[in-house]
């Protein structure tokens, strides 16, 4: 696979709007009998959400006709199968990923989450960032997430698990793991005022890969391409494998990495 198929931030970024905008960003491939499907989401925690019930046609018409052992799942983020109670428990704690996985678990169809560890995303991110900037990162792009839950647990308690999540995770010595100063301070070093946590669309920006709003942007682009290499690592083998692939992840990574996966595809 030419990992340098996989689009870069600026030539994403210099893509038509109505490219980028195009959500859900779907495409299908098909070669010799074997299928791929990916369905580039918007992310989504609401079950009345239309994406769900679209989702779930496209999923059903993938499933026609394939023996359910040639069938895997991809999806994007942490999602424990056994813990979803149902359709909407799964949406509300984990989105369109929730959703899939909930169907696939119900089919008794093999999902995975072809992610780096975060230790070694970190490891990655340490030889071009400071450890605040790491730290301040994944607790943002964490806040901007529990923002889109319809139903937020209390911020305080979410913070406080979250805080000390990376900190076993971590495990830097002599560093203060700690939302106030460490976050906050950080947090007013590069933007020069205090943390709002109602300002939802200012911190919707700072940890994504799009944008020059700070050296955040910077942090979330260097982690997203090493996510994007070990997807594409993970797509190839399955597909050398023979399995017919239902792709769920952010539109981003759909289009960024569509030219690598039809390489992959169409050899």
């Amino acid at each position: 696979m030419n990992k340098k198929l996989l689009l870069s931030i600026e030539e994403y970024e210099a893509l038509p709007s109505e490219i980028r905008g195009q959500v859900p960003y779907i495409y299908s491939l098909n070669n010799k009998g074997q299928s791929l499907y990916y369905f580039g989401a918007k992310h989504i925690m609401d079950p009345k959400h239309s994406q769900f019930e679209y989702l779930h046609e496209q999923w059903l018409n993938f499933l026609d006709n394939k023996p359910k052992e040639e069938i895997v799942v991809v999806h994007e983020g942490e999602v424990n199968e056994k813990n979803l109670m149902n359709l909407d428990d799964a949406i509300k704690k984990h989105g369109e990923s929730g959703a899939i996985v909930f169907w696939a678990h119900q089919e008794n169809i093999r999902n995975i989450r072809p992610e780096p560890t975060i230790q070694d995303d970190a490891k990655e991110l340490l030889k071009k960032f400071s450890r605040e900037e790491i730290f301040y990162f994944y607790i943002i792009r964490g806040i901007v997430s529990w923002q889109r839950k319809v139903e937020p647990s209390d911020f305080n308690e979410y913070i406080s698990k979250n805080v000390e999540r990376y900190k076993n995770i971590f495990g830097w010595e002599s560093f203060d793991f700690s939302f106030d100063p460490t976050i906050l301070a950080t947090h007013k070093k590069l933007f020069g005022k205090e943390f709002d946590l109602n300002d939802k669309e200012f911190l919707r920006k700072i940890p994504i890969p799009v944008g020059n709003l700070s050296i955040i942007n910077e942090v979330a682009r260097t982690s997203s391409q090493n996510r994007n290499f070990f997807i594409l690592d993970t797509i190839e083998k399955l597909w050398n494998e023979g399995k017919n692939i239902f792709i769920v992840y952010g539109a981003s990574h759909a289009i960024m990495q569509e030219r690598a996966i039809k390489e992959i595809v169409e050899g």
